[in-house]
């Protein structure tokens, strides 16, 4: 009974968490590629903060951010524009889990490695190292990509 409520919990914090981004989704114009990427960054950085504060899970802003491809045409053009655009953005403008998003993503388009994800899980860790947080919990598959 306890596991049910925690999973109803989870369910109801990521839902809102969910309806929280979707709100503050920003214009990204028509065509423009700043626009567009510096929406994913505002996205991801607000998702980063929820992380941070404990109100979702890193696998809640995955999920959220995968219905947000599918269901916000705004979210989905952003990301594909940051997607496409990634060698052209320094590393530091990311929060952790939009960088670690942006790089599924480009896995997933079957886009050639950057320098983000050329060593993708030394590259996270040092900027979680860097903005004071735990180490991150990567899968192994994601040690290292050639």
């Amino acid at each position: 009974m306890l596991e049910e409520e925690l999973s109803l919990t989870l369910e109801e914090k990521t839902t809102d968490a969910y309806e929280k981004l979707i709100d503050n989704m920003p214009s990204i114009g028509i065509i423009s590629r700043k626009k567009r990427i510096k929406g994913y960054i505002e996205i991801t950085e607000i998702a980063q903060y929820m992380i941070t504060s404990e109100e979702i899970t890193d696998e809640s802003a995955f999920y959220i951010f995968s219905i947000m491809m599918r269901k916000c045409s705004n979210f989905n053009k952003a990301t594909i524009m940051t997607a496409l655009s990634l060698e052209s953005i320094g590393e530091a403008v990311f929060s952790p889990i939009g960088l670690k998003f942006i790089i599924e993503v480009r896995r997933t388009l079957n886009l050639p490695t950057t320098q983000h994800s050329n060593d993708e899980a030394t590259v996270i860790e040092e900027k979680l190292i860097n903005d004071g947080e735990d180490q991150p919990n990567l899968p192994p598959d994601t040690q290292q990509r050639d």
